[in-house]
């Protein structure tokens, strides 16, 4: 097998170089929850090498598992817990902040995390609050020092905004340090979000301010804010030499998601500028593979139906794994159609969910029936401008000992596998 292939079944290799095949190196698998998308597409492609790494790891497995292996190969390996934060690598989302809409979408994902939960709400609460979180980002962005620059702190402020009475004149600490901004930069962004927040009569504004310390509250531990105050990460570094970033995200708990979803929206925003400006050809010295599992429950990157369009040329490309073609609909509404059409490479490992193996048996000109019959262990594979292929799944052990069992160098990673 040669380097630089993607795998995507037993015998089933496949050139990674976009100018040779024309293609973009975006796939789409689709399978039901043990269907073997970890096991037979995420592993073996992880195991290539070739490139960087951004990787969604439920419960941290994958890290667990090939940690050491992918040191041994030259990597760097790092890991993002967002389930034990006393054991992660520091982010701080205020590092990659680069402009005003950049915050836009930060104090978006922060107040929206739970859009789907609560039935129809008045949206009036949602963008009040989003106008506040916003202000206070402008704020700490505009007037206050790197250090003083993180989620902590945003928490701080707004809990400065404290309940306001019934009289129109009274005002909160936030409110003086705002005038006093404005004094100094009186065509400042945060005085204008706030002045629009701020517009609301007194009860009304206790009543956001209740909105938004309950969204943001679960933030507000000891463990995050360490985490948060400072940042290792370096995004940019992922596209400058060969790094392997493990995201460990709970697949229970979802009280963190706008925060994930804040990383991985940054992540793909911080690679595409470091490439636009800083890059030979606006390509990435070392391509970036995203791997996300679970996409449309784990994960939701801001705008990613338009960006999953432009970044071949940059070098970057995604392998997402759902359970079925619905989950993003309803995660991205009628764009989960985009994502589908800009994924050059989809794989379906099987499934009970109808639609989807309608949209399969139709890509394949086969009986529905066959497709929901179809035996565990195969898949169909299909990629644009070529036939359908009915494929095994690849055999992860037979995999490892054909790329292993010869290397003296891997023999205790080989024989711990085994075993």
């Amino acid at each position: 097998m040669e380097p630089n292939t993607l795998i995507l079944g037993q015998d089933q290799y496949y050139s990674l170089d976009s100018y040779k095949t024309k293609l973009n190196n975006n796939v789409l698998v689709v399978g039901t929850s043990g269907s073997g998308k970890t096991r037979s597409i995420v592993t073996p492609n992880l195991l290539q090498g070739v490139g960087s790494y951004i990787v969604s790891d439920p419960k941290g497995n994958l890290y667990r598992k090939y940690k050491d292996i992918l040191e041994s190969m030259g990597y760097e390996v790092k890991k993002l817990d967002f389930t034990e934060p006393t054991h992660s690598a520091h982010y701080n989302f205020f590092r990659y902040i680069r402009c005003t809409q950049d915050i836009v979408k930060v104090a978006h994902m922060l107040i929206y995390q739970y859009k789907n939960e609560g039935g129809h709400m008045d949206p009036f609460w949602d963008q009040a609050s989003q106008l506040l979180v916003q202000s206070v980002i402008a704020y700490l962005w505009e007037a206050w020092g790197d250090k003083e620059q993180n989620l902590h702190r945003v928490l701080q402020l707004i809990g400065q905004c404290q309940a306001y009475g019934d009289l129109s004149e009274e005002t909160s600490t936030f409110d003086r340090m705002m005038e006093k901004h404005e004094e100094k930069n009186p065509d400042s962004y945060a005085v204008n979000m706030y002045s629009k927040f701020r517009v609301a009569a007194n009860r009304t504004l206790r009543s956001i301010l209740i909105t938004v310390n309950a969204r943001l509250g679960l933030f507000d531990t000891p463990e995050l804010n360490e985490m948060t105050v400072t940042d290792d990460i370096d995004i940019a570094s992922i596209g400058q030499k060969k790094t392997a970033l493990f995201v460990v995200v709970s697949d229970t708990d979802r009280s963190l998601d706008g925060l994930v979803n804040i990383f991985f929206t940054q992540a793909m925003n911080e690679l595409c500028r470091y490439a636009d400006k800083s890059c030979e050809h606006n390509t990435l010295p070392v391509p970036v593979r995203f791997i996300l599992d679970d996409f449309a429950t784990n994960c939701k990157i801001e705008d990613f139906p338009r960006m999953i369009a432009s970044i071949r040329s940059r070098g970057i490309s995604t392998m997402l794994m759902i359970q079925a073609e619905s989950q993003l609909t309803e995660g991205y509404g009628y764009d989960g159609r985009t994502i589908i059409g800009n994924c050059d490479s989809y794989v379906y490992m099987g499934g009970n969910d109808v639609e989807t193996a309608k949209a399969v048996a139709e890509r394949c000109d086969m009986p529905l029936k066959k497709i929901l019959n179809m035996p565990v262990g195969t898949n169909w594979i299909f990629r644009r401008g070529q036939a359908p292929v009915n494929a095994k799944n690849l055999d992860l052990d037979e995999y490892l000992m054909e790329l292993y069992a010869d290397d003296s160098k891997d023999s205790d990673f080989f024989e711990q596998w085994m075993n």
